[in-house]
C-alpha cells in the first residue's frame, strides 16, 4: 500500500544535559495551505550556563509530499549563544533537484536527488516510514553543507517510555554511523500518537549527553 503522509502535531519537551535540565524545546509539524507541510524545532536554554548564555536555537524546513514520500524545499537554521550567532540556509530545487547550500557567509552548490531531505526532516520522513510498515535498516539521503550525506537508521526495539503524558508505547531507532564508537543518536517514537518523537537523545564521544 502506498505511504500516506505525516500527520500534524505539535509537542513541547524538556531539554537535559547530563541529567541536568538546562532548557525546553518544541516540534510542531504543521500542513501548510498552498500544500506541503512546515516543519520547526526551537529550543531555549532557560537554567544554568546557557540560560546566562541565552542560548536559542531554531530550525524551519518547507516539505513536500511527493506522493509516497517527503522532500525538503528549503531549511533555515539560526543559533544564538552570548555574542555568538550561527546560520544556515539551503535550498533544493524540486524540478532540477540542485542545492544551493549557505553556512557562515560560504555558499556551496551540488546536485541533490529525488527524495532529498534536509537534517531536520529525516524526523519526519522516519514518522512516515514506520507508519508504512517499514522496519529494519531506514535510508535517507540527507543534504549536508557540500553534498548529499546517506544516513541509516535501524528500527532497534519496540519499548515503553515513561513520559510526562504517561508511559507510552514507542518504537526506538538508532542511527548507524561508518565510524562505531563515536557519537551515538537515539530517537523514540510514539506508536499511539501519530509516531510524534517522544524523545531525541544524543551521546558525543567524550560521552556528553543532550536528551
Amino acid at each position: 500500500s502506498a505511504a500516506a503522509p505525516p500527520k500534524p502535531f505539535e509537542a513541547d519537551y524538556e531539554v537535559r544535559r547530563n541529567g541536568e535540565v538546562i532548557g525546553v524545546g518544541q516540534i510542531r509539524l504543521r500542513s501548510l495551505p498552498e500544500g506541503g507541510f512546515e516543519m520547526s524545532t526551537r529550543s531555549e536554554g532557560t537554567a544554568g550556563l546557557a540560560a546566562m548564555a541565552g542560548v536559542k536555537r531554531e530550525e524551519t524546513s518547507r516539505l513536500r509530499w511527493t506522493g509516497d514520500g517527503l522532500e525538503s524545499t528549503d531549511y533555515r537554521m539560526r543559533q544564538k549563544a552570548a555574542w555568538k550567532t550561527r546560520e544556515q540556509h539551503t535550498t533544493m530545487d524540486p524540478r532540477s533537484h540542485a542545492v544551493t547550500s549557505t553556512y557562515k557567509g560560504e555558499t556551496a552548490r551540488y546536485a541533490g536527488r529525488p527524495g532529498l531531505l534536509d537534517k531536520q526532516a529525516v524526523t519526519a520522513a522516519m514518522m512516515v516510514a514506520v507508519a508504512d510498515g517499514q522496519r529494519g535498516l531506514l535510508r535517507f539521503p540527507v543534504a549536508e553543507r557540500k553534498g548529499v550525506e546517506e544516513q541509516r537508521y535501524e528500527v532497534a526495539a519496540a519499548v515503553r517510555l515513561r513520559t510526562a503524558i504517561g508511559v507510552e508505547r514507542a518504537l526506538r531507532l538508532e542511527r548507524r554511523r561508518d565510524t562505531p564508537g563515536g557519537r551515538q543518536t537515539k530517537i523514540w517514537l510514539a506508536r499511539n500518537h501519530g509516531w510524534l518523537p517522544l524523545r531525541i537523545l544524543q551521546v558525543e564521544e567524550n560521552g556528553e549527553r543532550i536528551d
